[in-house]
């Protein structure tokens, strides 16, 4: 299993892998015919983040709020991202019956440049906690940075399923 973005659907050899999309509009946006798995979207609070970060964007630009605000902001709503899109998407998902259905050779596709933020890392992670497999971005396997930004995502996926993890075993203990 790999993950890429849409612009770069066309460097993928489709004779080896299927590409699977898993942002909210299911790619259709930029003319994508595939198969789509839309559950592992953000579709349920996409937009109103999306107006937050664009908010944040517009105050730094208009030099209302200073880099450091602007990344400690940035970092803020992120960081909400992901501890929505677990609470509402992952949580209620199966890992195994995720991979199962998409199986091995599935890409996994959205929008962002793997540099970028994108749920599609967080999705990758996930499934890497979860079942001890690797995802990579697919032709970024050797770039430092987009390996550093998967790792980052990575990484606080885990958080959030660790600190849900506690929060039930904490629960267990009260029974």
């Amino acid at each position: 299993m790999k993950t890429t973005y849409y612009a770069n659907l066309n460097k993928i050899d489709m004779s080896k892998y299927t590409p699977v999309a898993i942002s909210g509009d299911c790619g259709k946006l930029v003319g994508f015919e595939g198969v789509a798995l839309r559950e592992l979207s953000p579709y349920p609070f996409f937009k109103k983040w999306k107006t937050i970060e664009d908010k944040i964007d517009d105050m730094y630009d208009a030099g209302e709020i200073s880099m450091k605000e602007y990344r400690d902001y940035k970092q803020e709503n992120q960081n909400a991202y992901i501890r929505q899109f677990y609470q509402s998407v992952l949580k209620k998902l199966d890992p195994r019956e995720v991979y199962s259905k998409l199986g091995e050779n599935a890409v996994l596709v959205c929008f962002e440049k793997p540099t970028e933020f994108c749920h599609r890392f967080l999705v990758a992670g996930w499934l890497e906690y979860n079942l001890n497999i690797e995802v990579n971005e697919i032709g970024y396997e050797n770039d430092k940075q987009v390996q550093e930004n998967r790792a980052r995502l990575k990484s606080k996926i885990i958080n959030e399923i660790v600190k849900d993890e506690m929060t039930k075993q904490e629960k267990m203990n009260e029974i």
